[in-house]
């Protein structure tokens, strides 16, 4: 038996757990859950509004409200028109990047997975819950959830 042989294998094995697990696109999913719900000026809900939504990975047609949209994670941010005669509905969720992984940078091939992650979108998320105004365009940020309710969206001019 060749021990520093085993030895050697055994310090592998663990370098390369400690990699994947902070590698996203080996324990994260491909997409995630987003819901959209349109409201006009009063909050009152528009229903049977369609929508369209986009990211640098897909496109996503529906008729609001969009409950549990399977949406494929992606560095680009989240363009969302919901349209119902002359009521438009517009919004952008961004995209946002998960720092769990960046620890793992100082592991040799670190720097590797947090490119894979980048590149695969694993490390990115969204709102999980949107509601879009009739005659507004909003931004929606990941971060600014609050148990379960929508995420409070900002006008566009003032949020870039």
């Amino acid at each position: 038996m060749n021990l520093p042989r085993t030895a050697a294998s055994a310090v592998l094995a663990v370098l390369a757990a400690a990699l994947l697990s902070g590698c996203a696109t080996m324990t994260g999913k491909p997409t995630q859950d987003v819901s959209i719900m349109t409201v006009d000026a009063h909050g009152r809900a528009v229903d049977g509004m369609h929508c369209r939504v986009v990211n640098g990975s897909n496109e996503y047609v529906g008729n609001s409200p969009m409950f549990g949209l399977q949406v494929r994670r992606s560095a680009s941010d989240l363009e969302i028109e919901c349209r119902k005669g002359r009521k438009v509905a517009l919004g952008t969720a961004v995209s946002r990047g998960s720092l769990s992984g960046v620890a793992g940078m100082l592991l040799p091939g670190g720097t590797a997975v947090l490119v894979i992650d980048h590149l695969t979108g694993y490390r990115y998320a969204y709102p999980q819950f949107i509601k879009l105004q009739v005659g507004e365009h909003l931004v929606f940020v990941a971060g600014n959830e609050d148990g379960g309710r929508p995420t409070l969206g900002l006008q566009a001019n003032a949020a870039r």
